[in-house]
């Protein structure tokens, strides 16, 4: 059979050796390259992207626990503001801090009403409105106590007038948020 086959190569001209020679490359070479060498390299640069990727996250974890002492202490720190809400007492608990610092700055509270909660992804928003009476000090102690606390209460709206029959005493209505985690 290679006679055959050298016999044909040696029948025909030069030109035709050269497209012979060429289709013979081409029809090995676009099956070689398209099944064989393509997926080898998609595989390749698969891998090389995935590599770059693990190792962009190993050199921030790296740079995190680098940085794990500060980082916990800061933890520390907020924690006590991380207290979960309490679901059985909720509003109530609420309502019974402000009603204690309330009680501590001096000021008197005549009415109070919850406004309504909001939940969100990964905490709640609580709303009470509080009507009250008390000296523009006691006023300023009692907002002063609630946002500085560690319970996140936030003073969002305050209105104060004068009583009519005294003039040191003030009426005021107050609209206070605190988030719980």
């Amino acid at each position: 059979m290679s006679k055959i086959n050298l016999k044909f190569l040696a029948s025909i001209t030069k030109r035709e050796k050269f497209i012979f020679i060429l289709t013979v490359s081409l029809a090995i070479g676009i099956p070689t390259y398209f099944f064989v060498l393509e997926p080898i390299y998609k595989k390749w640069s698969q891998l090389d992207t995935e590599l770059e990727s693990v190792s962009i996250k190993l050199l921030k974890d790296i740079k995190l626990l680098a940085n794990k002492e500060p980082l916990e202490k800061d933890h520390a720190t907020y924690e006590e503001y991380m207290q979960k809400a309490d679901d059985k007492g909720g509003i109530s608990s609420i309502l019974k801090e402000i009603e204690s610092t309330a009680l501590s700055s001096g000021v008197k509270i005549t009415s109070i009403k919850p406004k309504g909660e909001k939940q969100f992804k990964n905490h709640k928003k609580y709303r009470v409105e509080l009507i009250s009476e008390a000296k523009i000090s006691q006023f300023l102690k009692f907002i002063y106590s609630l946002e500085s606390s560690k319970k996140l209460f936030k003073v969002e709206r305050v209105v104060l007038s004068l009583q009519r029959d005294q003039t040191d005493l003030l009426k005021g209505t107050l609209v206070i948020r605190k988030i719980s985690f």
